[in-house]
């Protein structure tokens, strides 16, 4: 099939789209988890906004010509222009990543409220996978503005009613409820038995906003497809000797790679289990 010139066109926005807002997501995976921290007195002015760009390392401000996404860190050769330390290649993989979801979400939801709506979940599971992966902490305020904005737009959608994208409003509630308590019943069995802590209460509240947009039926879903996917990622971690039988590694990441293919896929995927025994 021919793609005409103006799906081109539309695809080259949306990917920039994506590395504008992939580039800002960085500075909140990067100030986020230093915010609450606050490892250094340094640290206790750092806001989101304030100060403007800078090199982690030498803390030289960065001009907006050298902040450019995917580019500059080409250009740079993967350097600080001013100190020539390393930029961490989180940067670049962020903003493609970021890309990427936005162009595929432009290309899976109606250009509209939908689509709106679907970028702000996918744009809060990346800053939360991120920051799990590099400090094993969810931030409250990701984790929350999942939550919270689950439930509204679920109603706002119920109230027009596009009942097609988000969970209706009763079974998002339910998915809030289930979400945070079946983890917290299986966390209290496994530490029972273990003596261990198997999940931290961060991912209670991931898999709380999980539910808030998808409802409640999806939870255990995303949990098992979780559980199934972390499981293997371990095995071949300690099978190369990456990390100890006994170390402890992130679950968000398994959680929001979850609740992201069961967003864009969820039904499809429901469909064919059951068909598959019909």
């Amino acid at each position: 099939m021919l793609v005409t010139h103006t799906e081109t066109q539309l695809v080259i926005f949306f990917l920039i789209i994506g590395l504008i807002f992939g580039s800002f997501l960085n500075v909140i995976i990067y100030r986020l988890p230093i915010m609450i921290l606050k490892t250094s007195k340094l640290d206790e002015n750092l806001n989101l906004l304030y100060p403007g760009s800078h090199c982690s390392i030498c803390k030289k401000h960065i001009p907006f010509y050298k902040n450019i996404p995917i580019l500059s860190y080409l250009i740079l050769r993967g350097k600080c222009s001013n100190c020539n330390n390393h930029i961490s290649l989180q940067y670049p993989v962020v903003e493609i990543v970021t890309a990427l979801a936005t162009l595929h979400a432009s290309r899976h939801f109606n250009l509209g409220y939908d689509f709106v709506a679907i970028l702000l979940f996918c744009y809060l599971l990346i800053s939360i996978t991120v920051i799990d992966f590099y400090h094993q902490i969810i931030p409250d305020s990701l984790s929350y503005s999942l939550i919270i904005s689950g439930i509204t737009l679920s109603i706002l959608f119920y109230l027009q009613g596009n009942k097609d994208i988000l969970a209706e409003p009763i079974s998002s509630v339910l998915g809030i409820l289930f979400g945070y308590f079946l983890p917290f019943v299986i966390y209290k069995l496994h530490y029972s038995y273990t003596g261990k802590e198997g999940m931290g209460h961060g991912d209670f509240k991931l898999l709380a906003g999980l539910g808030a947009w998808l409802g409640w039926k999806m939870v255990p879903i995303i949990l098992f497809f979780a559980a199934i996917t972390g499981l293997i990622c371990a095995f071949f971690l300690i099978v190369f000797k990456k990390i100890g039988k006994d170390s402890l590694i992130p679950f968000a990441p398994f959680l929001s790679l979850a609740g992201w293919i069961l967003m864009f896929y969820g039904e499809r995927i429901i469909d064919g289990y059951i068909n598959s025994f019909i």
